[in-house]
């Protein structure tokens, strides 16, 4: 087992070449333009590989290399299970493989972990023109602006909890919008000084494609808020030169593949994945939703 130094990265290429052209978190690895880490069982000529990036894993080449997988097994145990993740401690692990070409493996590498994998399925949708006039589609009581610093630092001490992007995780080319709610106080009529409840932001960059992800806060919902604001980052995104816009959502999130479709997105294909969330009251809790969501019961 080796890992790769970041001048080595070009190695593992075509090891990866599938993967990367499925998530683009893959490719800014292999080009420098995320941090990660990348493991290998032969530097010259790798036949298997594994690679961890702040939000994503990926598993790559040949499953059945049995040394390289002990070996992979005591890496997780000492990195990515106690939350050891590269350029952010990682809170859960979402891995991928292409097809089911590793499933037969988890229980080798993850059999004594304390709880099991929850399955999961993604839709992959790209955007490549402008599609919505979102000024026309902005609801009463609130506005849509730039997130960036002005935006953050200014919002109320009583504000809601909600992600939102950190300043401090912005790269020089990130971007994004945001829709800021103040009716309850202005009688409808938002101030740029209100309150954040719906984002849009990149959470990759490589080249000239990005993938943004949307949160509402839930007080929020069904306003057609995270419509306005992708259209809003896509329509700046364009002229900056980016040809290739991902949005990426869980199958069974039909609210984001409604928005997703409604903004101009296409969809390109489907992946499989499994995610192990290290909090393990809050696995639990996942991993019952899913169960359900697949019986048919929500």
């Amino acid at each position: 087992m080796i890992e790769l130094k970041p001048t080595e990265f070009e190695a593992a290429r075509p090891l990866f070449r599938e993967l990367a052209a499925m998530h683009l978190f893959a490719t800014a690895v292999l080009n420098h333009d995320l941090p990660g880490r990348i493991y290998v069982d032969d530097v010259n000529r790798p036949q298997s590989g594994f690679m961890s990036t702040k939000e994503l894993q990926f598993l790559a080449g040949d499953p059945d290399n049995d040394v390289f997988n002990a070996a992979l097994k005591q890496i997780f145990q000492a990195t990515i299970f106690v939350g050891d993740g590269p350029g952010a401690t990682l809170d859960e692990i979402d891995l991928t493989f292409v097809g089911d070409s590793w499933l037969h493996r988890l229980e080798t590498l993850f059999g004594d972990w304390r709880w099991p994998p929850i399955p999961d399925q993604a839709y992959h949708y790209l955007c490549q023109k402008q599609r919505l006039n979102w000024r026309e589609m902005v609801p009463a009581g609130y506005v849509v602006r730039p997130l960036d610093t002005a935006v953050i630092t200014n919002q109320p001490a009583d504000a809601y909890q909600f992600e939102v992007k950190p300043l401090a995780d912005f790269g020089e080319r990130d971007f994004g919008f945001c829709a800021l709610w103040d009716g309850e106080r202005r009688g409808g009529h938002a101030a740029a000084s209100g309150r954040i409840v719906c984002t849009c932001s990149t959470d990759v960059i490589s080249g000239t494609a990005c993938e943004i992800g949307i949160e509402t806060h839930p007080d929020h919902y069904r306003k057609g808020l995270a419509t306005v604001v992708a259209a809003a980052t896509i329509e700046y995104a364009l002229p900056q030169g980016f040809r290739d816009i991902w949005w990426i959502c869980a199958a069974g999130n039909l609210g984001s593949i409604h928005t997703a479709k409604k903004v101009g997105f296409a969809k390109q294909f489907e992946s499989k994945g499994y995610f192990f969330i290290l909090d393990e009251i809050e696995h639990k809790r996942q991993a019952t939703n899913e169960r359900n969501r697949n019986s048919g019961f929500v």
